[in-house]
């Protein structure tokens, strides 16, 4: 299957295209997967800090759906950009 990365169909061209407004913005990530370990949330993390984003908070990742920690993480991470 490759390297973990962004749905690159929908997903990555947007967020490319929105990643030079990401300086001082505060920006929230959340996702899932399904299989490796989470690789590309790192990745991501780092390509936003890299762009200038400010992250009020840990990202959120979860394998599958999310259980009842990554729910309240997510709630913790919308408080965050409050």
């Amino acid at each position: 299957m490759g390297a973990e990365e962004l749905e690159d169909g929908e997903f990555a061209p947007m967020y490319e295209a929105c990643k030079a407004k990401f300086a001082g913005k505060k920006i929230g990530l959340f996702g899932s997967y399904g299989w490796g370990d989470g690789e590309w949330m790192r990745n991501w993390d780092a390509d936003c800090k890299a762009a200038g984003a400010e992250m009020p908070a840990d990202f959120v990742i979860c394998n599958d759906a999310p259980d009842a920690d990554a729910v309240e993480a997510c709630k913790a991470l919308g408080a965050a950009l409050a």
